[in-house]
């Protein structure tokens, strides 16, 4: 080997290194590294929970399996109609005794069809504690803990009895571990972070692949939310439109249908903001930068208004001047002042 060539051997295993991170991981817009996953890594290792060994290697499965883990054929649909790509399951349980859990991790095609499937799949107003803090949202229903984290939709099943104690336990445990493996951040898709806290009813969040009024005006969906206080409901929803043109139209579209319900009039929220009725109802409804929004139902005047008023404040929120970059223009106008004055006295 000629010698001029020896001294870039050495750079050699440096450059393997630097492609494989590259290949490895993505930098997002936000700054945060994320590690690629390949999904059997997801499953946590034998006794990660208690004394819970995998029964065998993580595996593809197909449709009648997937069904019969969410709950149903009917279940089944909710999820296929965010476009899954792939799914993988894997039991666990004690050597010598039937299997106890067994996990699924679905592989969605992006984290807003991940939170599609889920709130479609999540069961409506259960007890408060069946909502859990794992991943981006998690509930128990019944014998099953599903939740979804990044683009991932999990589903881990009881095999067996267990009491309320260490059925709920098991859930959370296996829950944990395998939110703790998806090397992403936990972060809400951008429309259910407009919502408000208060007056909302917890986990009513849904969303729609279709227009969830059933007026034809949000052909591509929107984000639903129940909103309650004092046995006064409203119902709020959100629709993010990216073309200009394109929420314009489909804000004139509710104009139009308020206009058909009776008398309207103009509030001073958003760029635009509209009071009126809708499905025999109060309501108002709103435009601001990229998001159409609206609520409608019993709440009062006031407090639908304090409602559309916080999901503006999250679309568009309020940044303080700056009060050096005030001061330093007011000095260049005095200075300008100044110039002006002495032009003229010349």
């Amino acid at each position: 080997m000629p010698k001029r060539l020896v001294p870039w051997l050495k750079y050699l295993p440096i450059a393997f290194m630097a492609t494989v991170m590259l290949v490895a991981c993505t930098i997002t817009e936000e700054g945060v590294q994320e590690v690629e996953i390949k999904t059997d890594e997801i499953f946590p290792p034998s006794k990660t929970v208690a004394s819970f060994r995998q029964i065998d290697k993580p595996k593809r499965v197909d449709v009648d399996a997937l069904a019969a883990q969410l709950g149903g054929k009917p279940k089944l649909e909710l999820v296929k109609k965010w476009s899954t790509l792939t799914t993988m399951a894997c039991d666990y349980g004690i050597p010598g005794q039937p299997a106890a859990v067994r996990v699924s991790v679905t592989e969605m095609t992006s984290k807003v069809s991940a939170y599609g499937a889920y709130t479609n799949l999540r069961p409506g107003l259960l007890p408060e504690k069946a909502y859990v803090k794992i991943g981006t949202q998690g509930v128990i229903d019944g014998s099953r803990l599903i939740f979804m984290h990044d683009h991932y939709l999990v589903c881990v099943l009881a095999l067996q009895n267990f009491t309320e104690e260490q059925l709920r336990s098991l859930l959370v445990n296996f829950g944990r571990a395998i939110t703790a493996r998806i090397a992403r951040p936990i972060t809400e898709i951008e429309p259910v972070g407009f919502l408000p806290l208060e007056y909302r009813v917890p986990a009513s969040e849904r969303l729609d692949k279709e227009d969830p009024l059933g007026l034809g005006i949000f052909d591509q969906g929107a984000i639903t939310a129940l909103y309650r206080n004092e046995g006064r409901e409203g119902k709020v929803f959100i629709a993010q439109i990216e073309e200009t043109l394109g929420r314009r139209g489909h804000y004139a579209k509710l104009v139009k249908v308020l206009e058909k319900n009776g008398k309207t009039k103009e509030l001073t929220l958003a760029d635009n903001a509209l009071v009126g009725k809708l499905f025999n109802s109060p309501c108002i409804v709103a435009q601001r930068d990229k998001a159409v929004f609206g609520v409608y139902g019993t709440l009062t005047e006031d407090e639908m208004r304090e409602v559309m008023m916080g999901i503006d404040r999250r679309i568009r929120p309020y940044v303080p001047p700056n009060m050096k970059d005030i001061k330093k223009k007011e000095e260049e106008r005095e200075k300008e002042k100044e110039k002006d004055a002495q032009k003229k006295g010349e």
